[in-house]
């Protein structure tokens, strides 16, 4: 999970800075300070080399609308230098709109981010997601997000809102999702002067042929649709192997359920970041056996 004194998030920055011009001397000692420092930030800055070329394979695997996606341009020969480079976990690049309004762009891989948090606005992504966030403005590209503000606006292709409290939003190839986590957010319609407000719990769900469907969610949903905002995935109806799916999303060991327990159920809360702990959890309830190589964890 990265937060603004992370190293990732640090490096992200300087990946911005390096995007919109060469280095004065003097930024260029600064950096080479702080990778200096710290064998971590080190890593961090070969990540963010690394994710910015994997961005674009990121949209292309899933943004459901590419032509509305901003272009990022491609690194110069002078930050090219890790082609073979494994993506890394985030991107934070700011750039220049055409209306001369700076956005910042969050672009997410196996991590969740937490971006900067402020009194009137907070802004979450969850794993695989892309973000265009302005001013007074918040765009989900693609993936998952959570938008906190006062009288902001939050919109996908097809839905627009204005909040006062917290909104869960969700698009796909297939549907975008608005969900009022709490306060109320009203939802534009065709027309300016058409809108309708949605309480805490109330759900909009448009599909990709237009269709609009409205539902209602209790506490408890709501509970464990946002539990990855804190690194947790709360388990109840899910198979062992829909469970690892989901692990599998958010780190790079992976876990491998046999045919014997993938269809097998185990509830609770868990740690995104522990497949391990759900490892042990299975092997104790449901009797399972664990063993592991570099990359997986094998449930059988």
């Amino acid at each position: 999970m990265a937060t603004e004194d992370s190293p990732d998030y640090v490096a992200a920055q300087w990946m911005a800075r390096i995007d919109r011009s060469a280095l004065t001397q003097e930024e260029q000692d600064a950096l080479n300070r702080w990778v200096s420092a710290d064998i971590r930030h080190k890593g961090a800055f070969l990540r963010a080399q690394a994710v910015w070329q994997a961005t674009n394979k990121a949209r292309a695997l899933h943004a459901p609308y590419p032509a509305r996606v901003a272009h990022v341009p491609r690194p110069s020969s002078r930050r090219a230098f890790l082609g073979s480079a494994v993506a890394a976990s985030v991107g934070l690049f700011v750039i220049a709109s055409k209306t001369g309004e700076a956005r910042t762009q969050y672009t997410t891989l196996k991590n969740i981010l937490h971006c900067r948090q402020t009194p009137e606005k907070q802004l979450i992504l969850d794993c695989y997601s892309h973000v265009d966030d302005y001013s007074e403005l918040t765009r989900i590209v693609y993936g998952r997000c959570l938008v906190a503000g006062s009288q902001r606006t939050v919109k996908t292709s097809r839905l627009r809102f204005v909040i006062n409290g917290s909104l869960l939003m969700y698009k796909d190839a297939n549907y975008e999702i608005g969900l009022v986590m709490d306060g109320h957010a009203s939802l534009k319609g065709q027309h300016p002067s058409e809108y309708k407000t949605l309480s805490a719990g109330e759900q909009i769900t448009r599909t990709a042929a237009g269709q609009l469907h409205f539902s209602y969610l209790d506490a408890e949903a709501l509970a464990r649709l946002s539990a990855w905002t804190k690194g947790q995935v709360s388990l109840d109806t899910q198979t062992i192997s829909e469970a690892s799916d989901i692990f599998n999303r958010y780190n790079q060991k992976q876990l491998v359920p046999s045919f014997r327990l993938a269809d097998y159920r185990l509830s609770g809360m868990f740690d995104l970041n522990r497949p391990d702990v759900f490892a042990l959890a299975v092997k104790t309830v449901l009797g399972g056996k664990i063993h592991e190589d570099r990359q997986h964890i094998y449930l059988e």
